[in-house]
């Protein structure tokens, strides 16, 4: 007898079971009883945990899921909190959700399967996830990062993002002070929150500087390099081409630095570029991304220790918000005026 089978039998997360037959977990009673009849109908009997296993140590299991290991930003986050969770002892799970709906079924078998998985750190490409709902009811302790997740009234989880608002006001105001005047946005997801805060932020920053927001072009389609890529025509097709673009992610920033020259665009010479993320790859481009730049090393802290604190039962719906900050390279310069360095 298995605890997976405990689980399925009571209709919780094998995770759920673990931790609530370890006397770490308060559950609801209903969800207590269904998981007392599952044990003694199974005959289930919990096994000692041997020295070595992280129940021991004070710190849970903790398991990071990711959308995707392809686009370098959540690379580098993973490296972020690998480094992290080392520094405070505390063992870490990497799961890889994959962006599609029809994929998200990979993060309940994750929390099925790893059955000392004490915390979830949740990182998602959609504004719902029915797995996360379950986990937060099953009472795991769970830190949303980046997307924002639309929850029921009642569900409590931690929130760790950054000012993206304040982040694209900022990169947009800067191709203004350059002098750029016709500045497009190629933007993420619509429905995704971070689009929609680096949307409004950019559509701010263009009313504050006396120009018309409706006169400049805005984009959607996936953070990829893909996308960035099949932008070219439809700037072309604007009327009034654009001098200069925010670009919402850097990896589709950087689909547009390989294929500008394919346009006959030189960059920044024709067409200045301001991304976010401030993935690595960045500063060995030519020319070098300008671009908004994610505090990692400080999301995967700020993170952990929101994460530990839910998990001794210290947490309760904080929400921390961390600036980003421009990184000033070569993919922008003054309309009709080439940049002086890489």
């Amino acid at each position: 007898m298995t605890l997976t089978r405990v689980a399925q039998h009571a209709g919780v997360s094998a995770s759920t079971v673990s931790r609530y037959l370890r006397g770490q977990l308060n559950v609801q009673p209903v969800t207590a009883a269904r998981i007392d009849a599952a044990v003694s109908e199974l005959g289930y009997h919990p096994p000692t945990p041997p020295p070595t296993t992280p129940a021991t140590t004070g710190t849970g299991l903790v398991s990071l899921v990711l959308p995707d290991l392809v686009n370098p930003f959540f690379a580098q986050l993973a490296d972020a909190f690998a480094a992290a969770a080392a520094a405070r002892d505390i063992p870490l799970l990497l799961g890889v959700s994959g962006r599609h709906a029809e994929r998200g079924a990979r993060l309940h078998r994750l929390l099925s399967a790893a059955h000392s998985v004490e915390g979830l750190i949740y990182v998602g490409m959609r504004r719902t996830n029915e797995d996360v709902d379950r986990a937060i009811d099953e009472g795991l302790p769970v830190v949303i990062m980046d997307e924002e997740l639309d929850l029921a009234d009642g569900r409590e989880v931690d929130t760790i993002t950054v000012d993206n608002y304040g982040g694209a006001y900022q990169a947009t105001s800067y191709l203004v002070q350059l002098g750029h005047r016709a500045i497009a946005h190629v933007a993420g997801p619509e429905e995704l929150s971070t689009t929609q805060e680096r949307k409004r932020g950019y559509l701010d920053a263009i009313r504050d500087a006396g120009l018309d927001p409706a006169a400049q072009l805005v984009l959607h389609g996936p953070y990829t390099e893909q996308f960035g890529a099949s932008t070219f025509p439809y700037l072309h097709r604007a009327g009034s081409a654009p001098t200069a673009v925010f670009v919402g992610s850097d990896i589709a920033a950087v689909g547009m630095l390989a294929a500008a020259e394919l346009h006959g665009l030189r960059i920044p010479d024709d067409l200045s570029l301001v991304a976010c993320d401030g993935i690595r790859v960045g500063q060995w481009l030519r020319p070098k991304l300008t671009t908004l730049e994610q505090p990692t090393a400080e999301l995967a802290a700020a993170a952990l220790d929101a994460l530990t604190a839910r998990m001794a039962g210290n947490g309760g719906n904080l929400r921390k918000v961390l600036p980003l900050q421009l990184v000033v390279r070569g993919s922008a310069a003054p309309p009709n005026h080439p940049a002086t360095g890489a």
